[in-house]
């Protein structure tokens, strides 16, 4: 019954019990030859893959300890359990353990940690600032999962796993590029991509299986699998990762980055817009339902831009005297390309030329174009580049390399979206 329960509080998922099985036969064999062997349930919950363990190993000499923060499931926990499985009630990420294990396996809690109402994880902010000490891959908005994995890997021996069931934006996302430097140097990593569907209909997340073998750093390499109709598939072997972005490989992304010389990053700077809280407190701001006077512009937001097009109403509800743009930002000052955050509901960027130059708050991107020799060299236009990155191909292309890990586009996806010359832009019109 454990996995039809589900709780938002910690960042609860219960796990299936199909992907129990299947994570626990994903643990290689030499594990199990040690005469003894310790191992580690960390935010156990009902300590599901110890219970699990036990009944498919009941001969297996091993030391199993679960860690459990929430006390309603904790109590429940300690009541149903065997007596071979010790569980501990406490704050994983603070807890002070004096051993090291083999093995580490579980489903660690997920989301941005926070005594804002907007976060399902509840920590205060003194809590919150120990963990930001405490933990070297801490980075921006943290998901609290990725710091599970570091404590772990730190309590694995040497050879020692680790297996957990995490989400996937970790491969990808800004926030955590710290751990995948992390991960490059201790081990070697292995993903299994398992899509959306693992935790529905409680959570619509993209999830992987981490297999993580603590080993010297001259070992680190990347393997990336698939798992789809019960098999798992490889998709590709990395022999020397140093923590770059994990993505995804197909014909039409080979041969749209072999073909184009270069990326956007290479001829823009992103910039991104002032936030809500920044916009909030500005002194040359006004929040009003109706325009204040002849003098005042509306400050646009996300909802302003569709594919090729903004529509200059104000939706945001604040607005800033047109003379005082440039006190928000320089650039918002001459025409520039705007980038959305998110995709459109067909799945397409949304971009385009701000002609009138206004003010932007939000999930909005701004591609600055750089006065170097590369950019001296390419030869699309901003219209052109618009064209671009609105068409199909952008499209086809983020969908291929990054699959649904994400519903919108960091940073680095946007530096590393392949562009064409304008050479370049008919052969990919032709193909």
């Amino acid at each position: 019954m454990f996995q039809r329960l589900y709780k938002r509080e910690y960042g609860i998922f219960f796990t299936p019990d199909w992907l129990i099985d299947l994570m626990i036969n994903l643990i290689p064999k030499e594990v199990f030859l040690k005469e003894e062997i310790y191992i580690l349930e960390p935010a156990c919950g009902f300590a599901q893959f110890l219970r699990r363990i036990k009944e498919r190993y009941p001969y297996l000499n091993a030391k199993l300890l679960g860690i459990e923060i929430n006390e309603e499931i904790f109590r429940k926990a300690i009541s149903s359990k065997p007596k071979e499985i010790e569980i501990i009630k406490s704050d994983f990420l603070l807890f002070d353990l004096n051993c090291q294990f083999d093995l580490i396996i579980g489903n660690p809690p997920y989301g941005i940690p926070s005594s804002s109402s907007h976060y399902p994880i509840k920590i205060d902010f003194k809590t919150k600032e120990k963990y930001k000490t405490l933990f070297s891959t801490w980075y921006g908005k943290y998901n609290v999962y990725g710091a599970f994995i570091e404590k772990s890997i730190k309590l694995l021996r040497e050879k020692g796993y680790l297996i957990f069931i995490v989400p996937a934006t970790f491969m990808i996302l800004d926030e955590f590029k710290k751990l995948r430097e992390f991960l490059s140097q201790n081990g070697k990593t292995k993903i299994i991509y398992m899509g959306l569907d693992v935790f529905k209909p409680y959570a619509d997340v993209s999830t992987v299986i981490l297999i993580f073998n603590k080993s010297n750093k001259e070992n680190c390499k990347l393997e990336l699998f698939e798992y789809k109709e019960g098999r798992i598939i490889p998709i590709s072997f990395k022999k020397n990762w140093r923590g770059e972005i994990i993505t995804f490989k197909t014909d039409f992304s080979l041969f749209l980055e072999n073909l184009c010389h270069y990326k956007l990053g290479d001829i823009y700077e992103v910039k991104i817009s002032p936030r809500t809280p920044e916009i909030k407190n500005n002194p040359y701001v006004i929040k009003s339902e109706i325009c204040p006077s002849d003098e005042f512009i509306p400050i646009l937001n996300s909802k302003n831009l569709t594919c090729c097009d903004i529509k200059y109403e104000n939706f945001s509800g604040y607005w800033i005297k047109k003379s005082d743009i440039k006190k928000l930002r320089a650039y918002f000052d001459f025409p520039h390309i705007v980038l959305g955050l998110g995709f459109r509901k067909d799945g397409k960027v949304a971009s385009a030329i701000d002609k009138k130059c206004y003010p932007w708050m939000g999930d909005v991107y701004h591609l600055i174009r750089k006065k170097n020799l590369m950019s001296g060299e390419f030869d699309l236009t901003d219209e052109e580049v618009v064209e671009y990155l609105s068409s199909d191909y952008v499209k086809r292309y983020i969908k291929d390399v990054y699959r649904e890990i994400t519903y919108h586009l960091s940073i680095t996806q946007i530096k590393n979206i392949p562009i064409p010359t304008k050479k370049e832009f008919e052969e990919i019109r032709k193909k």
